[in-house]
């Protein structure tokens, strides 16, 4: 996948060249509080070639890069999940702070979405979201994602406890078409 988001940005696949970039933009506690405890603090180097090794060994046709022609600045990607729900995919996402508000992770998510559902012959795609992460919980609900539930005090994060927010989007939703 090669997508212009913008006119300096891109959507493509991780190189193993694109560990500067993520660990440079990743490494910063705002981006860290919205991800899973697994996203590391501080997010060096050899984090960021650890998950790429990962993503080209398991993940190489659904995870990606947001990209300047510089370096990469943040990625996004989907997970299928197996048996009964092979049909359905976890989308999660990051994009450097610098680049917030600027429509670039909506256009990201609505492109992947896009060839999830169109290439992979997916069904479903959903989010979990905690409950202070307004920013993605407003990407999601723009790229034509529904808020499913809210599962009570679900996330356990830095030991306190949270709501989690889960949206999806059907391949036959009725969503809108973002450039």
């Amino acid at each position: 996948m090669d997508i212009q988001l913008t006119d300096d940005v891109s959507l493509r696949s991780l190189l193993y060249g694109d560990a500067s970039g993520l660990a440079k933009h990743g490494d910063n506690p705002n981006i860290a509080v919205n991800q899973r405890e697994s996203f590391p603090v501080p997010y060096t180097i050899e984090h960021a070639r650890h998950w790429i090794q990962h993503a080209k060994e398991h993940e190489t046709e659904s995870r990606f890069a947001i990209a300047t022609q510089k370096e990469a600045i943040g990625e996004i990607g989907f997970l299928v999940q197996g048996d009964v729900h092979r049909n359905s995919a976890e989308i999660s996402f990051w994009v450097s702070e610098e680049y917030w508000g600027q429509g670039i992770v909506t256009r990201a998510v609505n492109s992947v979405a896009e060839y999830a559902f169109k290439k992979r012959g997916l069904k479903r795609l959903f989010a979990d979201v905690i409950e202070y992460n307004i920013g993605s919980q407003k990407v999601l609900v723009k790229c034509g994602f529904q808020l499913e539930g809210v599962l009570r005090k679900n996330i356990c994060k830095n030991g306190k406890y949270y709501d989690q927010y889960v949206y999806a989007r059907l391949d036959e939703d009725d969503y809108p078409t973002i450039h």
